[in-house]
């Protein structure tokens, strides 16, 4: 009987270590769940400038006349006169190609029982290139044209970058980047520390004109000015540890 008791004592005392083991545990447990619960969302911005490389524009020539016979003989010659315009001022004639002709019938009232029915024939001229400087000059002087008596609608020149695609990924990167910055700053500041990034969402790109502070829930696409800001906005989810 002796002999069990220490048997018993060490098997009761075996008991209750193991039983403060696993409470650790559990309280341990439970402390890192919920501590994995603990997160900070922030918004992350940055701007990315870039500028035109490659600019497009549309002239649309017109001629109206009777019949559509000689509107579009009278369009042949006024076409010649826009591209000649367009060659003298520096634009290659491989950058202007033209449109397919379009005809118009055009009816006006003079009375209750008189009309006038007449035909507008058109066609435009597009004009691509990279002489960015050339086309701004000549888009300026397209008055000289309507002065010779020219029926021209020119539109406003598109100015476009070949480099939008990689702009877009650095404004990304740096955005995502500024994102985790301010995470850190907010959680040292509050006695935590940052642990992994739980989930982001990415914005719209804004592609504006040069420090403008035009947004929409669409994103904009500028291409009315040469020298664009391009912003990218990055929301981001991270773990707070203590």
């Amino acid at each position: 009987m002796r002999e069990r008791i220490p048997e018993l004592f060490l098997g009761l005392l075996s008991l209750a270590v193991a039983g403060v083991l696993i409470a650790h545990t559990v309280v341990a447990a439970v402390h890192d769940a919920r501590h994995t619960r603990d997160t900070v969302t922030v918004t992350g911005s940055a701007r990315k400038p870039i500028s035109a490389d490659v600019v497009q524009w549309n002239i649309t020539v017109s001629r109206e006349a009777t019949t559509p016979a000689p509107a579009a003989r009278g369009l042949r010659r006024d076409l010649a006169a826009v591209r000649a315009f367009l060659v003298g001022a520096g634009i290659p004639s491989a950058a202007i190609t033209p449109s397919v002709v379009s005809t118009e019938p055009i009816v006006e009232m003079l009375s209750r029982k008189r009309i006038r029915r007449t035909y507008r024939v058109s066609q435009s001229l597009a004009v691509q290139t990279r002489k960015l400087d050339v086309v701004q000059a000549a888009s300026t002087h397209v008055g000289d044209l309507v002065a010779r008596g020219i029926d021209v609608s020119p539109s406003s020149p598109a100015w476009i970058s070949t480099e939008l695609v990689r702009a877009k990924l650095e404004a990304l990167a740096a955005a995502t980047a500024d994102a985790k910055q301010r995470a850190e700053i907010l959680v040292k500041g509050l006695g935590g520390k940052l642990g992994h990034m739980r989930s982001t969402s990415l914005g719209v790109y804004q592609v504006t004109p040069r420090f403008s502070t035009d947004v929409t829930d669409y994103g904009v696409n500028d291409v009315s000015s040469r020298d664009k800001d391009v912003d990218a906005v990055v929301s981001a989810t991270f773990d707070v540890k203590d």
